[in-house]
């Protein structure tokens, strides 16, 4: 018992002196990289979306859809290669929603003005810049705490894919990403993009919806860059950021269980 406290509270101490470095620009060969692999995941995403029998992750494994079923929400870490002056996260998870139509979800998911009340306290602020058609540019200003908090002024571009009668897919895109000093104060300030401490450059999600078994299955992936992780403090640094980005997409999915069975 011993040992693992003193492990997590050494843990936790690296966590804030890892967080304490200021300004880990963001390295254009990451960037690259983030990008390559956002190609990978991006042509899979469009192949499960002419798939009949492959449309959903939760699917493809007959434990994992009956624990769905059964009210669980069901998060796996999906493996992602490792980059230079960066760290690529993939996280994919999904839920169910009983007695929910597909037109119901999809209210909720275009309800914007009700994000900061549907994903609180994540989303502090949620603002539509522009809609035309089925592409939605959206900011939100996105409060991430583990051990330290940060502040990030994002937008991203949503596009809703109809799929047919009883699915959609939702591709969201973050074109901006800046970390903000003092949050909410009068001398609150922007910093450029990539500067900072580098807890999150890039976040890009896809969302598959299936209307069927009295119900409609949610899920997404969650694809993230972030500064990479200093020389020697992987082995005790890695298990808490993983932690953080499996329970960040679990509150999200159950966030929109809660918003859409509330809305009924």
């Amino acid at each position: 018992m011993f040992t693992i406290f003193w492990k997590t509270t050494f843990a936790l101490i690296l966590l804030i002196a890892y967080a304490a470095l200021a300004h880990a620009e963001e390295p254009e060969k990451a960037r690259t990289e983030f990008q390559k692999y956002l190609a990978s995941v991006e042509t899979r995403f469009d192949a499960q979306n002419t798939s009949l029998e492959g449309y959903l992750w939760i699917d493809q494994d007959a434990q994992r859809r009956e624990a769905v079923r059964k009210g669980e929400i069901s998060v796996q870490q999906v493996r992602a290669p490792e980059v230079d002056g960066g760290t690529i996260e993939d996280w994919i998870g999904g839920a169910f929603l009983p007695n929910t139509t597909l037109d119901q979800v999809l209210k909720v998911d275009q309800d914007y003005a009700n994000y900061t009340r549907y994903y609180a306290p994540e989303i502090m602020q949620a603002r539509l810049i522009s809609h035309q058609g089925n592409h939605f540019q959206v900011f939100y200003r996105l409060k991430k705490h583990k051990v330290v908090t940060v502040v990030l002024d994002t937008v991203h571009d949503i596009d809703f894919l109809p799929l047919g009668s009883d699915r959609y897919s939702v591709r969201s895109r973050s074109a901006s990403v800046r970390e903000m000093r003092n949050a909410g104060q009068p001398d609150e300030q922007m910093l450029p993009q990539g500067e900072g401490l580098g807890f999150l450059w890039a976040m890009n999600s896809y969302w598959r919806v299936e209307q069927r078994d009295g119900g409609v299955y949610i899920e997404c992936e969650v694809v993230t860059l972030a500064r990479s992780i200093p020389f020697g403090m992987g082995a005790l640094l890695r298990p808490t950021i993983e932690s953080f980005a499996s329970e960040s997409l679990e509150n999200t999915l159950k966030a929109k269980r809660r918003a859409v069975l509330g809305s009924r």
